[in-house]
């Protein structure tokens, strides 16, 4: 029977030191800005983590894709203006850890996609058709034409243009059309897949003069999917084009 009571009584006391050890550690937040469904862009980002608790925060270390950044144990935690110029265009994860005064700690993390350009939400709607071209980038007759693709056409005459592509669809190569209506806006060109990964970087932050341009690009081999290309220029223009390898 004593030895019965002794068990019990450990095993009170081990019970009690597990909801102990867990009852400061709470959730944690990341913030990031710029940022927009999973992308963030730009020379620089800023890095807010905000503990539940937070008076009974002993500290809190952020990490960049596993590397300590910053060990810091004074309210507010964040980092302003942390240089990501030279990430590669990737997904990167930043990992938040809370300790608490009660020796218990949580961590959040929080993908990141880096882009040149930025990415909105109307960028990563469900791609679900094409504007039909030739060889000659003439419209097909009786082909498709998806009235949410590209930025061209008379009705845009003076404006930054985007578009077409031709041909559309493709096997090897596809071309794209754009005009510079005023030089010299830094200009981004990139493609995402199905899944909204950027896999292609085509114009990277490039100050481009005025007048009607082109860009080819080399589709991948082998494959049957369709893709989207996001045009983006510094004076706000932003389009995106989509596009059948076949």
């Amino acid at each position: 029977m004593k030895k019965l009571l002794f068990l019990f009584a450990i095993l009170l006391i081990l019970v009690s030191c597990d909801v102990n050890e867990d009852k400061e550690a709470g959730d944690v937040t990341i913030t990031i800005d710029p940022y927009v469904i999973g992308y963030v862009w730009g020379d620089y980002i800023d890095i807010t983590v905000a503990p539940e608790s937070a008076d009974k925060v002993d500290k809190v270390v952020i990490y960049i894709d596993n590397d300590l950044l910053i060990e810091d144990a004074l309210e507010p935690y964040f980092v302003d203006d942390y240089d990501i110029r030279n990430w590669d265009y990737a997904i990167h994860e930043i990992k938040a850890k809370a300790v608490y005064s009660d020796g218990s700690n949580t961590v959040a993390t929080i993908s990141v996609n880096y882009s040149p350009c930025p990415i909105y939400e109307s960028d990563v709607t469900e791609i679900s058709g094409i504007t039909e071209t030739d060889a000659e980038n003439d419209l097909i007759v009786d082909g498709n034409i998806d009235s949410d693709d590209w930025h061209f056409g008379e009705q845009y005459l003076g404006e930054i243009t985007f578009g077409t592509a031709f041909p559309n669809p493709c096997s090897e190569a596809v071309t794209i059309n754009y005009t510079i209506t005023e030089g010299l806006p830094k200009v981004s060109m990139i493609v995402l897949n199905t899944n909204h990964d950027i896999i292609e970087v085509l114009i990277d932050n490039v100050n481009l003069s005025s007048g009607d341009k082109t860009e080819t690009w080399v589709v991948p081999a082998n494959v049957n999917d369709i893709y989207r290309v996001i045009f983006h220029a510094s004076d706000g223009s932003h389009y995106h084009g989509d596009i059948i390898v076949e």
